[in-house]
């Protein structure tokens, strides 16, 4: 349904209670991974004034594409399906006299109430965390090509009973009745601290269809501008968690660190630094057109031309953005966080307001037929005068952004190595140490683990530093690595079958030495017992 707001008629807020489970599974996995399944309850306007709260369960794959299961029911049923008393059997019923009990929207339907209920079954799920705004969309009535949604007054709120001893909601119920019975709005003055935390941005979301993303030149111009900043990948869920949560969570999002820094910018500056970059494209779609001998463009072709954006992004095109003093700029300037381009599949109100696959350049269709071979190369061109041959590709051109979990990770892959490196050191130390000087065996694996500890100590290194490179060249080789350990588990296997087979040895020659002791003594004393008789 199509809601029009009156014009003196404020825009409702929305709420939406994530869930969870003690352990913050779903939280971790979405963090570490990226492809995740998130459920929350969400409704519009006051919860008093009983409105329709919808249901939903969300997967996000790592290719960026997601899958919803949406219910709708009435306040008073909630806690039932919750806790999977209730099946929804009145809606299926009425669907199926409607669609007939074998069609394809009451098997999803009934499939959707099955896997959701299952969902919090099995994972424990519980409401943790509250989400409130309110949202201002934008949409050309009747076309879906181009939606966008601000979200302002963003609050989130601790919805959890992980305490069993203080609960922060009453574990019987499913929401917080301190806020909801009193109808408490932002700024919630009347929550304690510690319960609270308040976004200090606005959210600014554009949806655009696949088809059409080529053809929307402005979006990259506003994502270029002052006016915004870029949030890949941001989600109310993670960044709400980690904030209230930090006592009960081991990762935290890469943006976290972003937040307590001033995102806006001088609009003079940031205008002329992005007509720059535009300039140094076009400079160098215009040398690379030349390398593979195609036609540039006009524009290119334009002695002296410089690169012009749009109004969106030059501070000078009208009279409203004539330069001011900087802080008279800064103090128009609303700090906003911006999404990439998103596909237009599920409901407006995401939670993921960055996604990846942002509109690739031209110049990147023309390598996959740059072909290197001796043919090629025979019929390829001479550079014209004054044009060089480009020194690194333009994909790799700008900076490296990285999330920090790569870098981190990488960290911690070379930590592991050290830490293994000084375990088997410290076991050859004491071997050797502790082995005789007749005990050359024991010497011998002593060396060989600390040869092993030597070459898992270099393997971490170079490993470490390769993957470096990787990263910072924006490699799409594969990070596997597995010749080290396959080296290091066959060292240890025989090191340890070389000493059992040693032990053996030495076990079977001191029995027979044993055993041959016994013989010559049991033989002296048969040879003594006539010589005794005789007396």
């Amino acid at each position: 349904t199509t809601k029009i707001a009156e014009a003196n008629q404020p825009n409702p807020s929305i709420t939406s209670i994530y869930f969870d489970n003690p352990g913050f599974s779903l939280y971790t996995q979405k963090v570490d991974h990226g492809e995740a399944t998130s459920l929350r309850l969400r409704w519009y306007g006051q919860l008093n004034a009983r409105p329709e709260i919808y249901v939903e369960k969300k997967t996000v794959r790592d290719d960026d594409t997601a899958s919803e299961d949406r219910l709708a029911m009435k306040e008073k049923y909630v806690q039932q399906f919750i806790s999977t008393e209730y099946k929804m059997d009145k809606q299926i019923q009425k669907l199926s006299d409607r669609a007939g009990a074998s069609s394809p929207e009451v098997k999803n339907f009934k499939t959707a109430v099955d896997d959701i209920q299952e969902l919090i079954k099995s994972n424990n799920l519980q409401p943790v965390l509250r989400a409130n705004y309110t949202r201002t969309a934008f949409q050309i009535p009747g076309d879906d090509r181009v939606r966008v949604s601000l979200d302002t007054d963003l609050a989130f709120i601790r919805e959890d009973a992980i305490d069993t001893d203080r609960p922060i909601r009453d574990p019987d119920s499913w929401h917080r009745t301190d806020i909801d019975s009193n109808g408490q709005e932002y700024p919630f003055s009347s929550i304690r601290k510690g319960e609270i935390s308040k976004f200090p941005f606005a959210l600014l979301e554009i949806k655009i269809r696949s088809a059409d993303r080529k053809r929307s030149a402005w979006v990259k111009d506003l994502m270029s501008s002052h006016l915004v900043k870029e949030a890949p990948r941001f989600s109310k869920f993670v960044h709400g968690v980690a904030l209230l949560f930090e006592d009960y969570v081991n990762t935290f999002p890469f943006w976290l660190s972003e937040m307590e820094t001033d995102i806006r910018q001088d609009p003079q500056a940031a205008f002329e630094e992005e007509q720059a970059k535009a300039q140094k494209e076009r400079d160098d779609e215009f040398a690379v057109g030349s390398l593979l001998t195609t036609k540039p463009s006009k524009s290119s072709l334009r002695s002296g031309s410089k690169a012009v954006l749009s109004p969106v992004g030059s501070p000078n095109v009208s009279s409203s953005f004539q330069p001011k003093s900087l802080d008279a700029r800064k103090s128009n300037l609303a700090p906003v966080a911006e999404s990439q381009p998103a596909d237009t599949a599920g409901e407006p109100d995401d939670d993921e307001t960055g996604t990846r696959g942002a509109a690739t350049s031209k110049l990147t269709n023309l390598f996959p037929s740059f072909s290197t071979s001796k043919y090629a190369r025979s019929r390829r061109t001479a550079l014209p005068p004054g044009v060089s041959k480009p020194e690194t590709w333009i994909k790799d051109s700008g900076p490296v952004k990285v999330e920090a979990k790569v870098w981190l990770a990488n960290q911690r892959t070379f930590i592991k190595w050290q830490h293994v490196s000084v375990l088997l050191g410290t076991l050859g130390l004491g071997l050797y140490n502790a082995a005789g000087v007749d005990n050359n065996v024991a010497r011998g694996l002593a060396v060989v683990y600390t040869l092993v500890a030597v070459f898992a100590g270099m393997w971490g290194y170079f490993v470490y530093m390769w993957r470096v490179s990787l990263i910072k060249g924006r490699s799409g080789k594969d990070f596997d690595a597995v010749a080290g350990p396959v080296i290091v588990c066959l060292g240890l296997g025989v090191a340890l079958v070389l000493n059992f087979v040693f032990k053996y040895r030495a076990a079977i020659e001191e029995r027979q030495d044993n055993q041959v002791a016994l013989n010559a003594v049991s033989w002296n004393q048969t040879a003594a017992m006539p010589h005794f008789g005789d007396l």
